[in-house]
């Protein structure tokens, strides 16, 4: 028996935003990387897991008009 793919609903989409530093010294600045941006919120991180487990999702996203 084949299991159907998983649907996840996100209604309030996000766009996650993370760096890294090479080494954190106490009272010098940090110089991070470059940011990686990567869509986000709950039914896409969802979506994302089960295919990293090996499953098979369908993330269905919420967005609004550009003109608006």
């Amino acid at each position: 028996m084949t299991q159907s793919p998983i649907l996840t609903l996100t209604l309030n989409p996000a766009l996650d935003m993370a760096t890294e530093v090479h080494e954190m010294i106490p009272g010098h600045k940090l110089r991070c990387s470059e940011p990686q941006l990567d869509p986000g919120g709950g039914g896409l991180n969802v979506s994302r897991a089960i295919k990293a487990l090996g499953g098979d999702s369908l993330a269905l996203v919420a967005t609004r008009r550009a003109d608006r």
